[in-house]
């Protein structure tokens, strides 16, 4: 007798994952409409909107249109189409203030470097699932790139890429990424520790051999960074820029801020006011009480998603929703870090704040994938 395919249905799934996400969508929209408000032209919002819109769509078809552990083939084809559209870019991208880092599409512009690190993230939960014994044996740090010839030479691939498009903040957020996976895992500390100990000589390096305005960025950081309290103020530059008015704004908010509307610092006193330093713009018009409820907001998404993955019986579905949940909550910590010279500045976007479709297209399916997998579904 010819058994009948059972199909299932969701029944349930982790409505605080939801709840924070929606609520971080509303408050970028809220946020984009009071920047673009002071500018000749509301396309910004416009466009802002329709991207909320369309992506929240895709994160609700990931959540009740895909059976994950089904497409776990797919998982190294993603990161072979990733290093694909990193090589187009190169050679066809747009480039937009000294970098190559987008397709233009049309009237959008993508980049492929968002997608790469979401590729990563699969491919390293599908690896590090099958060869789990493996990894928690590996005694070498030697031992590792034999072990896993392709983990290696496809993330160097991706990260050589990424470097050459001038988007060092994406390879320093997916490599904190990774090693988190890493180390949820259970890969050996020592091992971890030198990996760690690698990137950071690999980023220093970079910054001190590669492109001047990596420098310019270091000594604008130390000269307004909180851990230098004796810093020269003076012979201001057009490196400090940025980090000065980030800084002015954001203590002229005070505890409650300037409200809405009457913030100073969107008046194209700050650039990059709509992605870079969109949290700068929070903290200087609602204040403390403001910018905390915003990043709380994330935390929640981050240690709701992490209770997600602590729930899983399967690795795999572990890692993939403990590795999407830190790649959202690392570019929260290095933007909001930024904001507040806590980090030397660089270019990256606040996740579902800033202005960019690609970010949050790719930041939406992560919410998508963990929502799906706190999925409970019930067979028809």
């Amino acid at each position: 007798m010819k058994k009948n395919r059972l199909s299932t249905y969701v029944v349930n799934f982790d409505r605080l994952i939801l709840f924070s996400y929606l609520a971080l969508c509303l408050i970028g929209l809220i946020v984009m409409v009071d920047i673009t408000s002071v500018q000749s032209s509301m396309e910004y919002f416009y466009k802002q909107l329709g991207f909320t819109v369309f992506s929240g769509f895709i994160a609700i078809v990931i959540l009740y249109a895909f059976k994950l552990e089904k497409l776990r083939f797919t998982n190294t084809w993603l990161v072979y189409i990733a290093i694909i559209m990193l090589v187009y870019v190169l050679v066809k991208g747009a480039s937009i203030k000294g970098a190559t880092r987008q397709i233009s599409l049309g009237p959008l512009n993508f980049q492929p470097s968002f997608f790469a690190r979401i590729a990563l993230v699969f491919f390293f939960a599908s690896v590090l699932d099958k060869k789990n014994e493996l990894l928690r044996q590996t005694k070498n740090i030697l031992r590792f790139p034999e072990n896993f010839p392709a983990l290696t030479l496809l993330t160097i691939g991706v990260f050589v890429l990424i470097l050459i498009e001038k988007h060092l903040s994406t390879i320093i957020i997916s490599g904190m990424t990774l090693l988190g996976m890493l180390f949820y895992a259970g890969i050996r500390k020592r091992i971890l520790i030198i990996m760690l100990a690698i990137g950071m000589i690999a980023g220093v390096l970079i910054i001190t051999q590669g492109d001047s305005f990596r420098m310019q960025r270091m000594r604008a950081f130390k000269k307004y960074s909180l851990f230098f309290p004796e810093r020269d103020l003076s012979n201001t530059g057009d490196g400090d820029y940025q980090v000065r008015e980030s800084l002015t704004a954001l203590t002229s908010g005070g505890i409650l801020g300037t409200g809405i509307a009457r913030g100073r610092a969107k008046h194209y006193y700050l650039p990059e006011a709509r992605t870079d330093y969109v949290y700068t713009i929070i903290g200087e018009e609602t204040g403390y009480v403001g910018a905390m409820v915003v990043f709380l907001l994330h935390c929640t998404l981050f240690f709701a998603s992490m209770r997600v993955a602590e729930r899983q019986e399967s690795l795999y579905l572990k890692l993939l929703a403990a590795g999407m949940a830190m790649n959202i909550f690392c570019n929260v910590l290095v933007n909001t870090g930024v904001a507040m010279s806590i980090l030397p500045p660089t270019g990256n976007t606040l996740p579902f704040i800033s202005y960019g479709g690609s970010a949050l297209l790719m930041d939406s399916i992560a919410v998508g994938v963990i929502l799906n997998i706190s999925a409970r579904r019930r067979e028809l």
